[in-house]
């Protein structure tokens, strides 16, 4: 079967079987291990993975998957690129994300910069949420596969949050959803008091949301926080000794709240941004693309 012929329905239906599913998953762990490389397991060897003694009825469930998730080779069998996606996807838990978390509540270190209480993180459903339980901030809301948050310490949960959600917004804000790749467009609103997420009661007098094309990619945020993915940006903290990239966006006051954002014009949109750092602070225009337009370095505000 070409993969012109499978449609969406015939590759879900190829995996109703648990069997299929267990040749994916050891196809992925001889591909995952580093002592193999990535291999084909011969024949034999991929049934006594699998462990089915019926010939007959292996053979009927490795046929089914040959063409669009598995590749015969002359030497055994190996994943094509749809098996290795839904062999990542079973690993991540994405598909079966449906467990009480055993994440508790932990201080993440830094206070809320709406009202000065401990900021918390915790784990809300599949997603990882840092916010005040105060007065109901949120300061970062990612998915976080439940694979990624075993035996993690508290500090490596925080990193680890932070590096995918940087990385996931950094691709949304470049125009490209970090879900299916589709396009992503940007829609600026006038703050009215509330936000797409009744999780959050940040109040800005402009935000940003970031919507896919196609899927259901969906993230809004405040204007300033585009500058965290913006080369200027990246570039300033360089000089000042900083890897802005390692710094988590909410222990960054001008990056999560409207404070040092001034809205020049609304008709089209025109915004000034001030990011202070230590006796400097980089002062960035963006117009209503949310592009760069002009930049300048001067003596910190007091």
């Amino acid at each position: 079967m070409s993969d012109e012929e499978l449609d969406q329905e015939t590759a879900f239906s190829l995996l109703a079987d648990d069997t299929r599913v267990r040749i994916i998953r050891e196809l992925g762990r001889a591909t995952a291990s580093p002592e193999t490389g990535i291999p084909t397991l011969p024949y034999a060897e991929l049934k006594s993975r699998v462990d089915i003694r019926d010939s007959g009825r292996f053979n009927y469930h490795l046929k089914k998957l040959v063409g669009n998730y598995v590749a015969k080779e002359d030497d055994g069998y190996r994943l094509r690129w749809p098996g290795m996606v839904l062999y990542r996807t079973l690993v991540a838990g994405l598909l079966t994300d449906n467990v009480e978390s055993t994440i508790e509540r932990f201080a993440v270190g830094t206070d809320c910069h709406r009202c000065g209480d401990s900021i918390e993180a915790h784990l809300y459903e599949t997603l990882f949420r840092v916010r005040c339980p105060s007065c109901d901030a949120n300061y970062t809301d990612i998915y976080f596969p439940s694979h990624g948050l075993r035996d993690r310490s508290e500090d490596e949960l925080l990193r680890a949050v932070h590096r995918r959600s940087r990385t996931m917004l950094d691709a949304t804000t470049s125009g490209q959803c970090p879900w299916c790749a589709s396009e992503v467009t940007a829609d600026i609103h006038a703050g009215d008091g509330s936000l797409p997420s009744l999780h959050d009661t940040r109040d800005f007098d402009a935000y940003v949301v970031y919507h896919c094309t196609d899927c259901t990619g969906f993230q809004y945020m405040p204007i300033s926080q585009v500058l965290l993915y913006h080369p200027v940006t990246i570039s300033f903290y360089y000089d000042h000794g900083t890897d802005l990239t390692a710094v988590p966006e909410w222990t960054l006051e001008w990056a999560v709240t409207g404070r040092t954002t001034t809205v020049l014009d609304t008709d089209p949109w025109r915004f000034s941004v001030r990011i202070p750092l230590e006796d400097e602070q980089l002062v960035v225009e963006l117009d209503e693309e949310l592009e760069v337009v002009d930049s300048a370095i001067t003596a910190r505000d007091r």
